[in-house]
């Protein structure tokens, strides 16, 4: 029984992916009908089957004939390769398997022990030869994440074992050992995956002659004293640690690995004399270590930059790798999910992806860790379905993912974005503006498709009103109502902050705009409080103004599928208008959302309670006299959150309810007296202070 890896050309996916096609997918099926062959994992870009020795042969030749027919490819074998292995890798225990993107746990593969037999190569004085061939284990690296997403990483991988036995011919190690690594790669996107992965192709290089049993990955985040430490404490620990890795090194006679330097926050300081200090003591103890610093994701200018602040020391090679796009996401969420014997059913990917993007909204996505969590509750979420159903079921379909993502019931597909917008409580200004824009965007791509000259269509847009206005869920319909006219392509909804679009560190803010803008080709970035992105001054450290300047350029290039709605009050987006005229003219709609009057705010309480709670009889009346203590500054002030707090009073009121019936039969009425005992609260009395102190209805 062999393992036989099929590795896709990854441009012809991508290919593919661009006519609507699946192409992995599509083989999947073919190879579910090969008879003795089993389907073991499958990505983006390959997969994996079990199959007896004897009948690879006739699997290659059905294969090739496969794509030549279904994708008229008349020479398969330019952008097929298959590579096999005797038995699969067994998979870790899960209590002991380190999470993809994290730093700390047991490596997932145990180590080979000591390297042990002879080798043709010449081996430097310390290290030994390998049990497993390079050859193996570099082949089982390039299925795994992050190498199989990242181009950049197996392609070093790939070169590091060519050359090594090259160096060892010619008696050069020491030019190896001599290069150190800039390595600008996002958190949770397989860091330590990388680290631990070199360190794997260094054992099966015999390069590490205790094994990977003496911590030959060592990660060190050097902080910048924020928390009150002395800022120069984390540089103290690095220089401690290169030096404990060189006297172990002298105790084991070897011990070569790999140490990693988190230098985030050092970026722009590192040609300072204090840094260039620890810089040259750390370099004097690592002789016996490949020195990695590690970046966030940045750009090309300030990664040469960084690069060009370490060159006097070390010889520096720079490995910039952007974050996995949605495909690679999906892909890594597919072999979770094989692993546990789970499959995700085609229909679930809009779902899937648009849980990405909620995911995103908070700036807290951390790649495949955050996907590792979204696995765990899909899992979770489809066993408890099916103990109700009274079935075992291991597809993940499009029922099972809307479960986690806001709004979730019907999908996308079968709810009528314009009858949710006509459903929305007040708002006919919005409504009438919505179906305008919509109409002319549409009227517009008509025109040229049919040669006319009209310009190229925008279609941006500005929402403008105070909190709780409604803007959030009209741009969520936007969305799916542009996707159902077939101006975008997916209608999903991408929401964010201003200030999420600006990099913690110099060099971040533009490839951090780029990446979440990727994200949202194809649907609707909302960006709330979009204002917080201008400040009207010319300082170098306002990385909203970079992010603007980006913003705008992803605006442009790709105004034909990416609809982006900036959105705050209208005063501060008056003012960022006015200070970027690049922007305006990019902007062609405008939409002002009012507040909310009294009655359609009782209202919107109802539609709230409505097929959750009975309400008593004088509720209504209560609601009425509640509201009309409510001074009328107060109900047009900017801080005024409208249907937010119309919300957080109804929660607060069935949430009296609850406690009261508690002892009940759990049948739940909402009372006059509930509501009471919410107002009550200062949050909401407090709204109540500037009028005269009178009985305010409840019963009175």
């Amino acid at each position: 029984m062999i393992h036989l890896h099929i590795q896709f050309d990854s441009q012809w996916i991508e290919k593919q992916q661009a006519q609507g096609v699946r192409a992995v997918r599509v083989l999947e099926k073919w190879v579910s009908g090969c008879g003795g062959v089993r389907l073991k994992t499958s990505s983006r870009s390959g997969m994996s089957v079990e199959l007896e020795e004897e009948q690879r042969p006739d699997f290659e030749k059905g294969l090739q004939q496969k794509i030549a027919e279904t994708f008229g490819e008349s020479d398969p074998t330019r952008i097929v390769s298959l590579s096999d292995s005797a038995a699969p890798r067994k998979r870790p225990d899960p209590e002991e398997a380190r999470q993809p993107g994290g730093s700390s746990g047991k490596s997932a593969r145990k180590p080979e022990g000591k390297a042990r037999g002879k080798t043709a190569e010449k081996n430097a004085p310390g290290e030994t030869a390998a049990a497993v061939s390079p050859e193996k284990v570099l082949s089982g690296l390039l299925q795994r994440v992050p190498f199989r997403h990242h181009r950049v990483l197996a392609a070093y991988l790939e070169e590091t074992a060519q050359v090594v036995p090259m160096l060892r011919r010619m008696d050069a190690m020491d030019s190896f050992w001599g290069q150190s690594l800039l390595l600008a790669m996002d958190e949770g996107y397989g860091v330590t995956e990388f680290l631990e992965g070199l360190s794997e192709l260094y054992d099966a290089l015999g390069l590490l002659p205790g094994g990977r049993s003496g911590k030959p990955v060592r990660e060190i985040r050097i902080g910048d004293g924020a928390r009150g430490e002395d800022p120069l404490a984390g540089w103290e620990r690095a220089w401690e640690a290169a030096s404990d890795a060189r006297r172990a090194a002298g105790r084991s006679g070897g011990g070569r690995g790999v140490l990693c330097l988190d230098v985030s926050a050092w970026q722009d300081r590192l040609s300072t004399p204090d840094i260039k200090s620890y810089l040259r003591r750390i370099n004097a103890e690592a002789g016996n270590y490949t020195l990695v610093f590690r970046l966030p994701c940045v750009d090309a200018a300030h990664e040469k930059k960084t690069a060009a602040a370490l060159a006097d020391i070390f010889n520096i090679r720079i490995l910039g790798v952007p974050p996995v796009d949605m495909l690679g996401l999906e892909d890594y969420a597919r072999e979770e999910l094989a692993k546990r014997s789970f499959r995700l059913d085609d229909g679930a990917l809009p779902g899937f992806e648009q849980w990405v993007l909620e995911e995103k909204s908070d700036d807290s996505f951390f790649g495949y860790r955050t996907v590792d969590k979204m696995v765990r509750r899909m899992i979770y979420g489809k066993a408890l379905a099916d103990c109700k159903a009274g079935e075992t079921d291991r597809i993940i379909r499009a029922e099972d993912i809307l479960r986690h993502v806001a709004g979730g019931g019907a999908s996308g597909a079968e709810r009528d974005p314009r009858a949710e917008l006509e459903a929305l409580i007040g708002l006919a200004a919005v409504k009438g503006k919505v179906e305008e824009i919509v109409a002319q965007i549409k009227a517009q791509r008509k025109l040229a498709a049919k040669g006319k000259k009209v310009r190229r269509p925008a279609i941006h847009m500005l929402f403008t009103g105070n909190p709780g206005t409604g803007k959030t869920t009209v741009a969520r319909i936007v969305a799916r109502l542009l996707k159902r006219e077939g101006v975008l392509r997916k209608g999903h909804l991408l929401e964010v902050k201003g200030r999420d679009l600006c990099g913690e560190y110099v060099g971040q803010t533009a490839p951090k705009t780029s990446a979440i803008c990727r994200d949202a080709y194809g649907s609707v970035l909302f960006i709330d409080e979009a204002y917080a992105l201008f400040r009207g001054d010319d300082s170098d450290r306002d990385y909203g103004r970079e992010a603007l300047d980006t913003l705008i350029a992803e605006m442009e290039n790709h105004r034909d599928d990416l609809c982006v709605i900036m959105a705050g009050y209208p005063g501060e987006m008056d003012a960022l208008m006015g200070g970027n005229t690049g922007l305006r003219s990019r902007i062609p709609y405008a939409v002002d959302f009012p507040n909310y009057s009294r009655e359609e705010l009782i209202r919107i309480f109802f539609a709230m309670s409505e097929g959750s709670f009975e309400c008593e009889k004088g509720l209504e009346k209560a609601l009425r006299d509640y509201f009309a203590q409510i001074p009328d500054e107060v109900m047009t002030d900017r801080d005024f959150s409208n249907a937010r707090f119309v919300r957080n009073l109804y929660e607060r009121t069935w949430g009296k309810a609850v406690c009261r019936d508690r002892l009940g039969e759990g049948n739940v009425k909402l009372l006059v007296s509930d509501l009471a005992g919410a107002a009550a609260e200062r949050e909401f009395r407090k709204l109540l202070e500037k009028t005269v102190r009178k009985p305010i209805g409840f019963g009175a």
